[in-house]
Order: structure tokens, then sequence, then C-alpha cells
């Protein structure tokens, strides 16, 4: 067995001895129609590849990364990987910088192959926030089969901060080759993540300096689903990170190395060292707020809706001060540091023990080490009488220990430098978000029906509500409804509690339906869950190797009720079911009562957990598949 395998990474090489020199592309390329191992892709990476080293010179150091791609774009859905974007990172006056940037465009036309160059005039470069820059161009000429190149270095003073080597997309990539410079001193934690199986090993060496190659060859498409965390997280690559700097006789230094060191870097930076402390920016607004509470708890909640009213977030990260707090709230907006280290600050002079917690939000990623650089936000925590409470006032419809929902990644780090206490801590679990709906009418002898739809959300439910709510016009909203809701037609829409971020929400329609039953001959065929059931099963990978991240754990409740048209009667109903997920993650009920002319159907949905590992994710897959099934199951209504 292991000489086939052997033999077969011989193959793999050989048919990658190709030389890729950029400019020269094959007609061979050219006419290739579709990707063997993946027949499906609408576009292909034929070749990557990166090298990233260190320069040293007189005007200073840096650090350099080459980049060199070729990609075959198949068909007109593969177009878009013909438009590229580069993120430039930037820190006050200090950018990366992006140089010797050619990219051309090859069609094959009448045997011959035709190359179309980028006009400069064609790359744009935007500010996307304080932190970033983005570089973008399409490439010109662009046709069903056409091959499309480009290269380009990226010379970064950020010496300290590798870049992720990437070397999975979301379409194929069929060898990737990569390198990785370091001069002697400097050491560089190297971690592999994602779940293609390569290794580095060591290249030849030069200038004391060491150098580290990753080959792979075939690497499939990471292939998106939905309720996923962040696909990046489980995207192959490598992530580099500063282990410590040992030049002998010079410097012995060590970064570090453990999440306790990690919150007492953060902790000692002035923005959490000292700025906390000081009230003077809001000592007298804050005395008219606190003035008729009494408890902490009343004071907490005080503070945390005045932080939300008076600094609006500018949609930007930040675990640290990009405004401060006298100049946040002068302004009346702020980074996420800006918000909730003022909100700290402010629980403190309410007399509550508060300290920040530096975290990585879900669109991040999630650190795989520790690490200071991939923590990109900071939220509140307080605790009173022994009870612990988590906020976020970066959202208008977050609530006390209801956060939003890209805060629930991984672990914080606990900053509390007044009692010298530096650790990571878990952050509180959602609460299971309700969503119940009662809904009653009667049903026509021509299929047609009207009745009425009471909804209830509770928590992470009632916080998406809303957010989508407030933001869309009534009649916008009620429109999409009723698309969703197979083209009903509502009137007497009303919802209750939308614009506070306390208790649940309440929606309440009446509604109209032409054909919610189809008739053939004297029986009516009737779906008992109406136009509420779930379409189609959301999983449909036959493995899956990341988990299932639903945002919250939540409940579905369906409480129905049918008037039969006169003079009919049930001959057949739906069975009805209980299943269950192992480990009590989750069951499923639907039962159908008929009882004269009226039919009740009750059901329910729970998900117990708001992340379910890879393991449970076939039993999941099949939970989801039975639902659709017994959903869509009709009782059959015959003339008495």
């Amino acid at each position: 067995m292991r000489n086939l395998y052997l033999i077969a990474i011989l193959i793999a090489q050989m048919a990658f001895a190709q030389d890729f020199k950029f400019g020269k592309v094959s007609k061979e390329e050219l006419q290739e129609e579709k990707y063997l191992q993946d027949p499906s892709a609408n576009a292909v990476v034929l070749y990557k590849k990166q090298s990233t080293y260190f320069s040293f010179n007189a005007s200073g150091s840096a650090l350099v990364t080459e980049i060199h791609e070729r990609i075959k774009i198949y068909n007109k859905d593969g177009f878009d990987y013909a438009t590229q974007l580069i993120d430039l990172y930037k820190s006050r006056n200090t950018k990366e910088d992006i140089s010797g940037l050619k990219a051309y465009t090859y069609n094959l036309i009448d045997g011959e192959i035709e190359k179309t160059s980028l006009d400069k005039k064609q790359i744009f470069r935007t500010e996307v926030n304080y932190s970033y820059d983005e570089v973008k161009f399409s490439m010109p000429n662009i046709k069903e089969g056409c091959v499309v190149e480009y290269k380009y270095k990226i010379t970064s003073p950020f010496i300290w901060n590798i870049d992720e080597f990437v070397f999975q997309y979301d379409i194929p990539i069929k060898k990737v080759e990569a390198s990785i410079s370091t001069p002697d001193g400097l050491n560089f934690k190297e971690t592999i993540k994602g779940f293609i199986s390569f290794y580095g090993k060591p290249g030849k060496s030069y200038n004391e300096t060491r150098v580290k190659e990753y080959n792979l060859v075939h690497v499939p498409a990471l292939k998106e689903e939905r309720f996923v965390d962040n696909i990046d997280n489980y995207r192959a690559g490598v992530v580099f990170e500063l282990k410590s700097i040992i030049i002998p006789g010079v410097v012995h230094k060590t970064y570090s190395t453990s999440w306790a060191d990690v919150a007492k870097t953060i902790g000692n930076t002035n923005d959490y060292e000292t700025q906390l402390d000081k009230t003077r920016s809001f000592d007298d607004r804050l005395d008219y707020v606190l003035k008729n509470t009494t408890t902490l708890e009343d004071k907490m909640k005080a503070v945390f809706n005045y932080v939300k009213d008076h600094i609006k977030w500018n949609n930007m990260d930040g675990k640290y001060f990009y405004q401060g707090i006298k100049k946040a709230l002068q302004e009346g907006k702020g980074n996420a540091a800006d918000v909730n280290l003022t909100l700290v600050a402010m629980l403190r002079y309410a007399g509550i023990k508060a300290n920040p917690v530096v975290i990585s939000t879900k669109d991040n990623i999630i650190p795989f080490f520790p690490t200071i650089d991939r923590l990109n936000y900071v939220i509140a925590y307080a605790e009173i009488n022994g009870k612990s409470y988590f906020l976020d006032a970066t959202s208008e419809f977050s609530d006390i220990n209801i956060l939003p929902i890209k805060d629930y990644n991984w672990k914080g780090i606990y900053i509390d430098n007044n009692n010298m206490v530096w650790k990571s801590i878990d952050i509180s679990k959602p609460p299971i978000a309700e969503e119940l709906n009662m809904l009653s009418g009667t049903l026509s002898e021509d299929g047609a029906f009207e009745g009425k739809i009471r909804s209830r959300y509770t928590n992470h439910n009632a916080l998406l509500f809303r957010k989508r709510f407030k933001n869309e016009d009534v009649d916008a909203f009620v429109a999409k409804k009723e698309e969703k809701l197979d083209n009903i037609e509502i009137s007497n829409y009303e919802a209750k509690n939308t614009d506070t971020t306390e208790g649940y929400v309440m929606e309440t329609f009446d509604f109209k339906h032409e054909s919610i039953a189809s008739s053939v001959g004297d029986k009516l065929y009737v779906n008992p869950i109406l136009f509420l059931k779930q379409k189609e099963n959301p999983f449909k990978l036959e493995k899956r190797e990341f988990p299932i991240d639903f945002g919250f754990p939540f409940q579905d409740k369906y409480n129905i009720t049918i008037k039969l048209p006169e003079g009919y009667v049930a001959e057949s109903v739906p069975a009805p079911i209980y299943l269950k997920i192992p480990d009590d993650l989750g069951y499923f009920k639907f039962k159908v009562v008929v009882n004269g002319n009226m039919m009740q159907l009750v059901a329910s949905l729970e998900i117990n957990r708001a992340m379910i590992g890879p393991d449970k994710y076939l039993f999941l897959k099949e939970f989801f598949n039975q639902i659709v099934i017994k959903e869509e199951e009709q009782v059959v209504l015959t003339k008495a």
C-alpha cells in the first residue's frame, strides 16, 4: 500500500514538472475544458507561488512577499475570478505598499495565443477603513476558456507580522509552491491549519537565513455551506507568530507564550492601565444619569443604555482607543474600543466592578495560539454580587448578556489591572431563543385559506427581528414576508416592542392564500403546517469537517388550528413523530389531530447548542432531512 502511495506522489510530481514561467502560458492550458479532479469547478488555480522574506538595507528593514498566480476560467460562472482584491495594512503614517503589479489575459484565437495586458489605469487603491487599504483590479478581455495571470510584490514595514499563507480557495488549486525565509535569531511559531494534510520542509539556507518550503498539489476547493462561523478558520494554510528574538550578545527576548502573557501585555498599555479610571470627561453627566438609581443592577442598566445612546459605533473593530473617551463622547461616535472601554470606565465610576474582555470576533478568526495581533475587539465585563454580566454597547439592540452574535467566538482575554488578574475566560453562552407561532384560520372548499398569525420572538430572535425591522420600510418588510411565506396576502400588520432591547417582540397580521390546498375529485389535500414548513435541508455536503454554528440555541414552536370546509372529514393524517439528535443536542416533534371540523397541528424544533461538532454532522443532516419529509406530508380530506 505504501508503494502505491509513493507511486501516486511521483506521478503527481511528474504531472507538474512544467515550467510556470510568468508570461508563458501553454496551448494545453487554454484548451483544457474542465478540471478532472472536480469537473463542477468553474475555474481552477493552475499555479500559485508565494515567497516571503526579509529585506535589510540602509533605509531600514521590511518584510517582502512576492505573489504569482495563474487561473484557468472554464465558463461564465468563473468570470468572478478575473477580479482580484489585495488588502494592504496600515497604522497611522506607516503602511504596506504594492509594486511590480503585472497581469495578462490569454485567449486561444484560431489556434494562436492572444495576450492582453492589464492597463495600469484599471488598478484602483481605495481606503477600506483606518487599518486597511484595498487594491482592486479586473482583468481585460475575459472569455470562456481564458487564462489569467498576475504577479506583484508587497513590501511591509510591519516585519513582525507575517501574513497567513493561504493554500486553499473556494476553487481548486492544482499546484502551490510557497517559501518563507527568516534571518537567524528571529524565531516564528508555525501553526498549520485546515483539514488538508501537508507539512513544511527545510529549504536551502543562505546568508544566515533559514528557509521553509511548502509544496501542495491538487488542493480541493473549500466548499461553503450554511451555519459556518467563519470559513477562513478551516481554510488550509500556515499562521506565523513571532516567538522570540535571540541574537547572542545583543538581545534575548521572548514574546507572549500564554494567554496570561497576552492579557498582561495588553493591560500594560496606556489605554487599559490609566485611561479607564479617568472620569473628568463624564462625571457630571453620569451623576445625572445615576441619580434615580438604587441597586447596582439599575446603575449598570442606566450606564449601558447611556453609552448606547451617546456613542454610536462607526463599524470599526478595535481593542485600543481610536478617539479616546473624551473625543468619543464629544463627537458621539467611535470604534469598538471607544464604545466599550468608555462603558467599562463609566461602570467603574458607578461603583460596579468592571473590566475589559478582549476577543476575536467571528468575522475575524479563531486565534490558534496565544497572540495579541489576532485579537480585534473588546467588550465589557461586570460582576455584581457574584454574578457575571457581559455587555457590548456597539449594537443598538444588544442587551445585558445578549451580545451581538459575532462576539460568541472562542474565549475572551480578561484584564483586571487593579487586582493584577490577567487570564482567558469563557464568554457566557447565548440563551435559547424562542419563536412561537400561533396560527388559526378557515379552509375553503376551493382550497383558499384565510387566517391570523401571532408570533413571539425572544432573546437573539428578538434582536435579529428588531435589527431587520428598523433597517427597512414597513411596506417593504411586509412585502418580503409575503414572498417568503408562499406569496400570501398580508393585511393589518403590526409589530410591537421593536424599538427597545428588553422583552420579546410580538408580530401579528391577517392573511389570505388563494390555493393552500389542492383538489382532486372529491378530495382536498392540505399541508397541515401550511407555508411555515422547512422547504429544504440546509445541509447538503456528503461530509463536513468543520463545526455547525447556529449562532445561538433556539426553539421554534408551531400551534396551528384549521377550520375544515363544511362536510369534509379527514381520510388520513400524517403519523406523529418524535426525533432526537444524540447527546440531547435537539429534537423535533410533530403531531396532527382532527376533531370534527377542526384540525390542529402542534410541532416544535429545538437545537440546544449554538455550536455542534462535525462528528454529529451526519446525524444533523438526516435529522433535517426527516423534518423536510415529515413537513411535506399532507392531510387528505374527503366529503362525508
